[in-house]
């Protein structure tokens, strides 16, 4: 793509104003509560022309060895600047811990794997005859990072175990009971 031709409208000129605006006067809040930094810094142009621009310099590591998908961040500042409610205290910690979930929530694909599939269905067919959909890449990621972090770091309520969001499978201590009597 050549960047020097292409036509941005006027509306998503305004918009990315207006998100700028939204972040950097929300950046020490940003910044003090939720570790997502932001920068102002002077840039020349090509012109040679100094412009201001907003830079961001620092996002919370919810979960040690896990980062977000880089293709996602446009999306995440522009719905931070946006889809929060700024206005109420509780409304708006509640919309930044959504905007950052979802920025989070996309695990790290294994395009190869969907590469594969589509050039040859059967390379991708395991022992059983199942078709695989997680890449060996995922499946470590998956075994070696999100699982010990879910298991160190989840603490359901009560109302996920009743509303069915979560089942208990056993009881660690239950367990060692019944083999304490084999």
């Amino acid at each position: 793509v050549n960047w020097k031709t292409v036509k941005v409208s006027k509306t998503n000129i305004d918009l990315a104003r207006q998100a700028t605006t939204c972040l950097v006067e929300k950046a020490p809040m940003l910044e003090e509560y939720f570790s997502i930094k932001f920068e102002k810094r002077q840039v020349q142009t090509v012109q040679k022309k100094a412009i201001r621009t907003l830079f961001l310099t620092g996002l919370p590591v919810l979960l040690d060895g896990h980062s977000p998908q880089p293709h996602a961040l446009p999306i995440f500042l522009l719905r931070l600047a946006t889809e929060v409610n700024w206005k109420e205290e509780q409304p708006c910690f509640e919309g930044i811990c959504r905007e950052l979930a979802s920025f989070y929530a996309e695990a790290p694909s294994d395009n190869t794997a969907f590469l594969e599939m589509e050039q040859d269905a059967s390379n991708n067919i395991n022992g059983k005859g199942n078709m695989e959909l997680v890449g060996e890449k995922a499946k470590r990621y998956i075994q070696h990072i999100l699982f010990p972090g879910i298991s160190f770091l989840l603490v359901p309520t009560k109302q996920n175990f009743s509303d069915g969001a979560m089942l208990k499978l056993a009881n660690l201590t239950s367990l060692y009971k019944v083999f304490e009597r084999c």
